[in-house]
């Protein structure tokens, strides 16, 4: 380890840096560097900052990490063999691969648009990287690389590039996640171009606006997407999933080889009788509405079950004929999410009594039809919260 020395010599006082060593096992010091007396050190620092200097400070650890990620799994060159020989091209520099990833590792860092690229990518060490101008990358630059890429060979490129990340990894897949989700987007109603985007049931809470739908599958073991679907917004989740199980089966055929085998782990929302109907092994949700005799036989049938995490939950298993085949049950009780079905429970139950005040008070000038209509929907509403608990 380094270390600053100061030292005599002719009654003068000078400095230099030594570091420690030991020679044939005694310590002992070398000189690394003569730095002279205190005026020399005094005037060297001074003449280093007269001299004009630009400091510039730019991002690199996840662009280098990614970039280097992508290199690794040569991923412009498979993006570029799946392209036809006549939308092979070079846009400032870059083939149609290169332009991809880079876009990738954009929206992966910084997620923004195509137009918004140049100026975060001069605040990175992405161009020294991939050896290009971030001022000439603009919107345009990739409109016209993403142009050349035809939707149908995605699925080409995903598969290739994941079959290759399972071989690496060495993945043994058993389990199977699938779930979807939207999100919105803000192209214009008056936009017919694109035909996914449609007004839908936004998680999100923007229902004014045109959505895209995800469909994913991942490993469950280890998080890694195998196959995905974008979808139109206004589609259903159980029609989604039925669209979506023979690409899926397709797929993990390529990786695995007997699909049957695997477990697919999957939310209520798929869960209808026509889905689960030659589905060998799953994992579900199904819907309290639908199962209010079997409820009603597990209240007394619940056990303290502890979990390998080390939870102690109350749960019963049994089995249950299930779209047309007996299946395995297993009922649990959660007294977290149970409490918040009670809460939800009372705020309802708040809304419906102030409801039926307004409604009293509306009574002469509503007609008797309104009335029990109002009525009827009061009690809808009332009566799915308590079955939901």
């Amino acid at each position: 380890m380094a270390s600053l020395q100061a030292y005599q010599s002719h009654g003068i006082r000078y400095y230099r840096i030594v570091e420690s060593f030991r020679n044939n096992g005694k310590p002992s010091i070398r000189v690394l560097a003569h730095l002279g007396r205190v005026d020399d050190i005094l005037k060297l620092h001074q003449d280093q900052h007269a001299v004009p200097f630009t400091l510039s400070s730019v991002s690199v650890g996840a662009v280098t990490a990614l970039h280097h990620l992508a290199v690794e799994l040569n991923l412009s060159s498979r993006i570029n063999a799946a392209l036809a020989p006549a939308h092979v091209q070079i846009r400032d520099g870059l083939s149609v691969g290169e332009s991809v990833v880079a876009a990738i590792i954009a929206r992966v860092c910084a997620p923004r648009s195509k137009r918004a690229f140049s100026q975060w990518a001069q605040s990175t060490y992405l161009p020294d990287l991939m050896r290009f101008s971030a001022a000439s990358l603009s919107s345009q630059h990739f409109w016209d690389q993403m142009q050349a890429l035809p939707v149908e060979a995605l699925p080409l490129i995903e598969q290739d590039l994941v079959s290759e990340v399972v071989r690496r990894e060495a993945l043994q897949i058993q389990a199977i996640a699938y779930d979807t989700t939207n999100f919105h987007t803000h192209i214009a109603s008056t936009n017919s171009k694109p035909e996914l985007p449609q007004r839908g049931h936004n998680k999100q809470g923007r229902h004014d606006l045109r959505q895209l739908g995800l469909a994913l599958i991942v490993d469950q073991s280890s998080q890694l997407p195998l196959a995905h679907s974008l979808y139109a917004g206004a589609r259903s989740d159980m029609r989604t999933f039925a669209e979506f199980l023979p690409l899926v089966r397709q797929r993990l055929r390529a990786l695995t080889g007997q699909p049957e085998q695997l477990t697919l782990v999957f939310d209520a929302g798929a869960s209808s009788r026509q889905n689960l109907q030659g589905l060998a092994g799953y994992v579900t949700a199904l819907p309290p509405s639908r199962q209010m005799a079997l409820l009603a036989e597990a209240a007394d049938q619940l056990k303290a079950v502890a979990l390998p995490t080390g939870a102690v939950v109350q749960a019963w298993r049994t089995h249950r004929l299930i779209a047309g085949e007996q299946r395995e049950i297993v009922v649990v009780h959660s007294p977290k999410l149970h409490a918040g079905q009670v809460r939800g429970l009372g705020q309802t139950m708040a809304r419906a009594t102030a409801a039926i005040q307004e409604l009293d008070s509306d009574c002469a000038r509503l007609s008797l039809e309104a009335v029990r209509q109002r009525i009827k929907d009061l009690r809808s509403t009332v009566s799915a919260e308590a079955v939901a608990i």
